[in-house]
This record gives C-alpha cells, sequence and structure tokens, in this order.
C-alpha cells in the first residue's frame, strides 16, 4: 500500500518543498557532500580544522614568500646546503657569523692583508722570507735593537761601503781584521840602506807604513823609512840608517794594504 502510494506520488510529480536552511547536519549521511557538491570559494579560513593542512595538501609551489612570516624560517628547517652564495644579501655576513678559524689563506684573496691589517710585532722571524729584508728595508734609526743580531749578517748580505767609520766600535778592527804584509829586510853590516825587494812589489800598492818590528839585530838607528810607488813592479819599501851597519840589521816592516 505505502509503495503504491510513493508510486503514484512519483507519478503525478507530487513533491513537498525543502524550507531554506532546513537540511541540518544530521540529516546529511556521512560522505555525502563530496568535491562536486561544494561551490568554488566556499570552503573559508573558518571552515578548515587547525593542523588539517598538512604537507600532502599543499600544491608544489603554492607556499609563496609572502605566505612565511617573518622570522619564521629558522635553522632546523632548512636543508643542507640549501643557502646558495646568490641567496645572500651584500654585507650579511658579520664578524658574528664567522666561526673561529675559519678563514684559512685559501680564502684570503692576494694582497688582502694590508699593513693595517697587521698587528704589531706579529711578523716574526719565521714568517720573514730569506732575502726578503733588503737594505731599503732597514731602518737605520730603531727604536731599540736585539744585540748581538742573530743570526749574523753575512758578507753578501751587506752592500759595497754600507759599514761606514761611524758604525765601526772602538776596538772593534783587530790584527785578524786587517790586510797587511809584512816586508822583512835585512841591510847587510857596512852598508847604510836600500831598497826593498828592489824591483817594487804590487801588493803594496796604495798601502801604509803602520810600523816595524826588530827580529834579530839592530846596531844603528833607523833615520828613514817609506813607501816608493812606481817601480817596475811596483812599490818598494826604501830604509836609511844614521850610520853603516855594524852587523847585519833586519827589519819586519808592516804594510796595511788598500
Amino acid at each position: 500500500m505505502i509503495s503504491w502510494c510513493l508510486s503514484a506520488l512519483v507519478a503525478e510529480r507530487h513533491f513537498m518543498a525543502l524550507s531554506p536552511n532546513e537540511v541540518k547536519t544530521e540529516n546529511i549521511a556521512s560522505g555525502a557532500v563530496t568535491t562536486p557538491k561544494i561551490a568554488d570559494d566556499a570552503v573559508t579560513t573558518a571552515k578548515i580544522k587547525n593542523s588539517a593542512v598538512t604537507s600532502e595538501k599543499l600544491a608544489t609551489g603554492a607556499v609563496t614568500g609572502s605566505k612565511i612570516g617573518d622570522g619564521q624560517i629558522y635553522g632546523s628547517k632548512l636543508r643542507d646546503g640549501a643557502v646558495r652564495t646568490e641567496k645572500i644579501a651584500s654585507g650579511a655576513i658579520t664578524t658574528a657569523k664567522i666561526g673561529e678559524l675559519q678563514v684559512t689563506s685559501s680564502r684570503l684573496q692576494d694582497k688582502a692583508v694590508t699593513t693595517e691589517k697587521i698587528v704589531n710585532s706579529a711578523v716574526t722571524t719565521e714568517k720573514i722570507a730569506n732575502g726578503a729584508v733588503t737594505p731599503v728595508k732597514l731602518s737605520f734609526t730603531p727604536p731599540s735593537i736585539a744585540r748581538p743580531i742573530t743570526p749574523p749578517l753575512t758578507s753578501a748580505e751587506l752592500g759595497t761601503g754600507s759599514v761606514e767609520t761611524a758604525k765601526i766600535a772602538d776596538g772593534a778592527v783587530t790584527k785578524p781584521k786587517l790586510s797587511y804584509k809584512v816586508i822583512s829586510i835585512t841591510i847587510p853590516a857596512l852598508q847604510v840602506g836600500g831598497l826593498y825587494p828592489p824591483l817594487g812589489d804590487p801588493d803594496l800598492n796604495g798601502g801604509v807604513i803602520l810600523g816595524y818590528s826588530i827580529p834579530t839585530n839592530q846596531d844603528q838607528m833607523l833615520r828613514q823609512l817609506f813607501l816608493l810607488p812606481g817601480l817596475p813592479q811596483g812599490t818598494g819599501v826604501s830604509i836609511l840608517l844614521n850610520a853603516p851597519a855594524i852587523a847585519d840589521n833586519t827589519f819586519n816592516v808592516c804594510v796595511l794594504r788598500p
């Protein structure tokens, strides 16, 4: 009887109209509201449950810069290697951002370390390359300098004529430092003098007589002793006694060479 009545109503198209808002939540079956039933832009913020938008709900590229709050991306959210050079703003890497001992030689540009970047007394001996200190790098009026210099300067490191008289300490020039030649002269008995060597010696050219010694006998006073240049083979020593020698008189004459 009921089915006949429903069939009759359908055949006659007799339906009861629903009033606005008459369909309540409890009248909607679970899963009845499918995607086609939802109008575009119908799901507002208030309709989305907290934490309901998971990663898989986000379309690729949907989260743009304007969607991210200031200061919301911190270290643990960055993938290793994600911050490339072009992502770093100019001047963004301050001193506090650089780890201790992280600036190695390969990170320094050539000639980047200027004078003002070097701490006073930081350039120690081992930092100076061999041969790097040339004469123009030396100051001859330093405030203080340790003596003696270690290691000592070598002859090759001293420029020609660089050691002036004022730089030589009193008593510093000892006998081994002098370039000299000793001429041994023997005046035979009954002779008063002579020229030694008779033809001269090139080693004596430009020299100066420092003095003489008497290794054996001197029986007459010495009247004169001087160097005579212009001989066939150089310079000779001219010697003259006050009187003829009684026996052989020997003199060792020391001549300082130039």
